[in-house]
């Protein structure tokens, strides 16, 4: 080779390694562009996301509880509901008074709330997965990607409310229903920010079918 294309082919490689350094530096360039767009888009949409899912989170743990403390303290048979229901008849066999015994019900009321609180107190701290894709706010990306774990932290209020439900089933047939009104206020903390979502359920402690004349109100107050 001689000394004018050695002196060719050396300068060819160095515009060749230019123009690959170039090239290079754009690639990362448009990298970081990309990435950076991305961090920005996903810190204005993931915190709406991720407090959205940890409300969903707290909701389900909030109905759990309410739901595992019921079948705890009572079990619902008619066994139940006679220990908690008197029913008073005149001559005519009609039913002229409903007492519901305000003592036990109180102290159901009670037993569920201390399991409720109990149990939602021993998930104060859990985590929410989020996938990578759901955090971007795109309809196409939901639910791809891996799946990036926070950390929240749990309380909760509860309190109840006993109602009782008459319902007509038939001719001179009434459906009876004991029922506990939950409402759960669910704080959530996560990363020194604070939100807060209200769980609302009733569940049916005890029911039966009274057949006869119902009167227009009912008794609550304590069974001998």
């Amino acid at each position: 080779m001689s000394v004018k294309n050695h002196a060719n082919f050396f300068h060819g490689r160095k515009s060749f390694s230019h123009g690959m350094k170039i090239k290079n530096i754009s690639v990362v360039f448009f990298l970081l562009v990309v990435l950076l767009s991305i961090t920005f888009f996903i810190e204005i949409k993931a915190p709406s996301i991720i407090y959205a899912m940890a409300e969903d989170k707290a909701k389900s743990i909030a109905i759990q509880a309410i739901n595992n403390s019921v079948g705890e303290v009572i079990d619902g048979t008619e066994e139940i509901y006679k220990e908690l229901v008197d029913y008073r008849y005149d001559d005519d066999g009609n039913i002229i008074s409903v007492n519901t015994n305000i003592n036990l019900t109180n102290t159901v009321e009670g037993l569920i709330l201390d399991s409720i609180a109990k149990k939602i107190d021993k998930a104060s701290r859990c985590s929410v997965k989020v996938p990578a894709g759901t955090l971007t706010g795109s309809d196409l990306l939901t639910g791809r990607g891996p799946p990036i774990t926070f950390y929240i932290n749990l309380s909760g209020n509860a309190r109840s409310t006993i109602e009782n439900l008459f319902e007509s089933t038939g001719i001179n047939q009434t459906r009876h229903q004991i029922q506990i009104r939950f409402e759960i206020d669910m704080s959530i903390v996560m990363s020194g920010k604070h939100s807060g979502v209200t769980v609302e359920n009733t569940v049916v402690i005890g029911e039966t079918i009274i057949v006869g004349k119902i009167p227009e109100s009912y008794v609550r107050q304590p069974v001998s």
